[in-house]
This record gives C-alpha cells, sequence and structure tokens, in this order.
C-alpha cells in the first residue's frame, strides 16, 4: 500500500462487511464507504475537473461525509485541505488564498464563514457523483496539507505524503497494538487536525472502525463508548478530565477499553492517576507536531509510575529525537534545550513558504520550538515552549511545570502559567486560575500552598482568577492572548 486511496481499496477487499464508520445513528462497512468515496472522486475529476495536484478543501466538523470526501480526495489524485471550523470568516478566507483550492466543500453549519469566498463553494450534497473510480492517487504526491493550529501568526500548510502516513501509523501500531481488525477506535479530535484525521486513518489501516462525533460532551461521550464498545482513541487531557467527573463514570462498563492515548497539551501527574484508575485500560502518551504528522514519541503504559509520569516517551519507529542548544549542538541528559526532530514522518515543508521551511529545517532536523530534556534512558520530558518560557531574574522558569503543580490543588479546574512585566526582576511569574464550580480560594492561600511545592523563583508572585482559560483547538493554552492584556505598550514579549 502506497497510498491513502489504496488502503481502503484493500480494507474494501479483505473485509468488506467490517464497520469502517460509525457516526449518530449511520454505519458505513468498508465496502460501502469505498464504493461511496469512489462515485465521489468520479464526480470530482469528470464534472469538476479537479486534476492531480489540486487542493481540496473541506470545512466542517467531524462527520461519516467528511471521511467519505477524505478518501474521494485520494482517489482523484488531489490534496486533501482541512480547513479549522473554529476560523473565523477572515481567517478562512486567509487560508483559502493561500492555499488556492480547486474546491470548498463546507458544511451549511459555516454558510456564513465562506460567504466572501470568490473561488468554487460547495455543500456535501452538491457535490456530483460518477461511477468509477478514478485510480488517479500518486503514491510520490503531497496526500494532506495541513495547517497549523496558529495559536501565533497565520497559519502555515504542512505538506504531508503517504509515505509521512504509513510509516506514523506503523510506528503507531507496535506503540498500541489495541488497535486491531474489528475494534473500534474513537477519533474524537476535529479531523482537520492531525491528531483527528491521522487517527482516524491509523484506524482505518488496522482494520479497526472509527467512531465519530461532531460534538464533544462528556455525558454523551461516555455513553457513546459504552455504546460502541471502544477499545482505543485519542482523548486530549482537557476532555479526560470532564470525563472522571461525570456523576458514576466509574460504575458504567469499560471492559472494550483497552488503550486510551493522550497528548496534543500538557497533563499533570495527579490528572493522570485518576484518569487510569477512574477507566481501568492502559493509557499511551505521545508527542508529536502537525509537521511530524503527529506522534514521534510514545510513553507506555508500563512506564507511567514515578518521575516517568512526567515523561512524554522515547522516540517511535524510525525517527530520532534530540535536545540541542542555540546553536544546534547535542544537550546531555538532564540539561534543557530545544527539541528536534529527523525522520521518515517529517514533512514535506510548508507550501509556498521556503523560508520558513529552510528556517524550521536545518541540517534534516526540524526544530519544533518546545523546551525539552531527556533522562539517561532516552525518555524524553517536555518542559514548555521556547517562547514561553519565564526569565525572571537571570533564572529560567518552565510554565509547565508550574501549571502542573497548581493543577493538582483541589479548588483549581484550570490554570495557566505566564511571564508579567516587573520592574526588578524583568519578568515575574503570574498564574490565572478558573475554579472548580462552588470552590472558593484565595490568592495568598493558594501562594501559601504552593510554597513548600516549588522554588522560590518558580512560585506565581500574583493570582488571577477568571471564568476560563482559552485554548486552541488542540487544547493549547493560547499564551499569547493572555499575555496581550499585560505586556501591551512594554514593546516587547507578547509573541
Amino acid at each position: 500500500m502506497r497510498t491513502v486511496a489504496e488502503v481502503l481499496r484493500w480494507r474494501a477487499a479483505r473485509h468488506p462487511r467490517n464497520q469502517a464508520i460509525s457516526y449518530r445513528d449511520r454505519r458505513t462497512s468498508f465496502a460501502e464507504l469505498d464504493t461511496w468515496s469512489s462515485r465521489l472522486a468520479a464526480g470530482l475529476v469528470e464534472t469538476l475537473g479537479v486534476a492531480p495536484g489540486d487542493r481540496v478543501a473541506i470545512l466542517d466538523k467531524n462527520s461519516d461525509r467528511y471521511l467519505a470526501l477524505t478518501y474521494a480526495i485520494s482517489k482523484a489524485g488531489a490534496v486533501m485541505v482541512p480547513v479549522n471550523w473554529r476560523l473565523t470568516a477572515p481567517e478562512v478566507a486567509r487560508v483559502a488564498a493561500d492555499c488556492e483550492p480547486a474546491l470548498l466543500v463546507a458544511d451549511p453549519d459555516f454558510a456564513g464563514a465562506t460567504a466572501g469566498l470568490s473561488g468554487r463553494v460547495l455543500g456535501y450534497d452538491e457535490l456530483p457523483q460518477g461511477d468509477a473510480d478514478p485510480r488517479r492517487d500518486d503514491p510520490a504526491a503531497v496526500a494532506w496539507q495541513l495547517y497549523t493550529s496558529g495559536t501565533t501568526g497565520v497559519p502555515k500548510g504542512a505538506r504531508l505524503t503517504a509515505a509521512n502516513l504509513f510509516w506514523n501509523i506503523t510506528s503507531l501500531g507496535l506503540e498500541m497494538p489495541e488497535i486491531v481488525e474489528g475494534a473500534n477506535s474513537l477519533a474524537l479530535s476535529p479531523l482537520y487536525h492531525v491528531g483527528g484525521s491521522g487517527w482516524a486513518f491509523a484506524a482505518i489501516v488496522h482494520g479497526a472502525g472509527v467512531v465519530l462525533m461532531r460534538d464533544v460532551e462528556p455525558e454523551a461521550l461516555l455513553e457513546l463508548m459504552v455504546a460502541e464498545r471502544v477499545a482505543t482513541g485519542l482523548i486530549v487531557p482537557a476532555v479526560l478530565q470532564a470525563m472522571t467527573r461525570v456523576p458514576g463514570v466509574q460504575d458504567r462498563d469499560w471492559s472494550s477499553l483497552a488503550n486510551v492515548a493522550y497528548g496534543a497539551s500538557p497533563i499533570s501527574p495527579a490528572l493522570l492517576e485518576t484518569v487510569i484508575a477512574t477507566f481501568g485500560s492502559r493509557f499511551t502518551q505521545l508527542y508529536g507536531l502537525t509537521e511530524t504528522t503527529g506522534a514521534i514519541t510514545a510513553l507506555r503504559h508500563e512506564d507511567h509510575s514515578g518521575e516517568r509520569l512526567l515523561a512524554c516517551g522515547r522516540a517511535m519507529l524510525g525517527g530520532e529525537v534530540a535536545v540541542v542548544d542555540p546553536d544546534g549542538c547535542r544537550l546531555p541528559p538532564g540539561e534543557t534545550g530545544e527539541i528536534v526532530y529527523r525522520g521518515p514522518v517529517l514533512m514535506e515543508g510548508y507550501w509556498n513558504r521556503p523560508e520558513e521551511t529552510a528556517q524550521a529545517i536545518r541540517g534534516g532536523w526540524f526544530h519544533t520550538g518546545d523546551a525539552g530534556a531527556t533522562d539517561a534512558d532516552g525518555f524524553l520530558y517536555i518542559r514548555d515552549r521556547i517562547k514561553d518560557m519565564i526569565v525572571t531574574g537571570a533564572e529560567n522558569v518552565y510554565p509547565a511545570e508550574v501549571e502542573g503543580v497548581l493543577g493538582a490543588h483541589p479548588a483549581i479546574a484550570d490554570v495557566a502559567v505566564i511571564g508579567v512585566p516587573d520592574a526588578r526582576w524583568g519578568e515575574a511569574v503570574k498564574a490565572l486560575v478558573a475554579l472548580r464550580a462552588g470552590a472558593r480560594l484565595t490568592e495568598a492561600e493558594l501562594i501559601d500552598w504552593v510554597r513548600p511545592r516549588l522554588a522560590g523563583y518558580k512560585r506565581p508572585r500574583a493570582v488571577d482568577f477568571v471564568d476560563a482559560i482559552p485554548r486552541n483547538p488542540s487544547g493549547k493554552i493560547l499564551k499569547t492572548e493572555l499575555r496581550e492584556r499585560y505586556w501591551q505598550g512594554q514593546g516587547r514579549r507578547v509573541h
């Protein structure tokens, strides 16, 4: 198998009647998905004139139609470009201007976001269909163009090949052997995200059925997982936390749940221990980026103990992960620097951005922008984003470490730590805290609570209580947005 489309053709021939997708009350077999996507592909080519290499964009929440179109685009030899449905109309327009799609397919829910676009925009129901699979998929071509989440600046289109995808899926299967033929796997992350589309693709490669949910609501999610007897899935920490707070969650039948992957944002050891106790399954942490086609390290369940609860695992098959100083020299275990990666899941580069590609990939190594360190056994520990590091009185503070400590307080539902201007120290540590419903906590009480748990320079000097912590769709805290109010007029540090 060398293309996205070839996987589906093979699965349809091997297990035609097995469930490929479960969405709401609809069930689609591998044979039905293959036929459906072939007819859509024929319509793209024969009626709409989509040519090999053309970009075809999709703007929608998770659905079976979305996945069918994903395979149709591959069969047509085009490049699938999923668009973040959370974007505003001007932001959608910027993505469309960047990728110049031959066609944008949008659900009616997002008609307002596409109203001003000049290119061809159709709804699913308007897509023509033909009779036969055009079989234009090219193993050497870019398969997907996924836009980075864009917490700062304009999102960039990472070009991923089928080879990137297959390497990722192969290594994921070695780390999570529970993704198997006939078992159901939950693709919960948005399909415009590599953790959504990539996970769904992984499930189908391994012969598992993909379980989709359009809108995530904890109680409904728990019911869906039990009803569909979900065996595996990728769930971000914020959703895991919400699930554990649903009354009676431990009393449900979790006998089918074999292994849950988590990642995309930091998780505190306290929450990790809670979710393991709640669901009783294996848990695997994954760390990766859009530019690396998803996961590049994995922390297997048997390594979830002691200090390793703070790690994100070791490099996956075929790849190499290192930590380097600003000059690109490899650092020894225990020293913090920038995490870099080289290997077969590294993107082809950013679409139409040669300078930014050259800046990100230097000497064959992709520079992630994440700060981290390794231990003597090769386990990677993420400290934070380099740009989020706080320098206070010549000491480096990594907000994720402080957030992990504060997040263990029983009154705290969510927390973000940022650096704010300080006349004496340059920057001071500030915590923004969202409390659990009905909880009470003062600034002085929290600072006293954290005193024996963190070194003095790491402790928050001030606490602001907020209704919610802003996060992007991947679950990452929008630190730029939080810092902006404190750094306006200071001439630095917002980004």
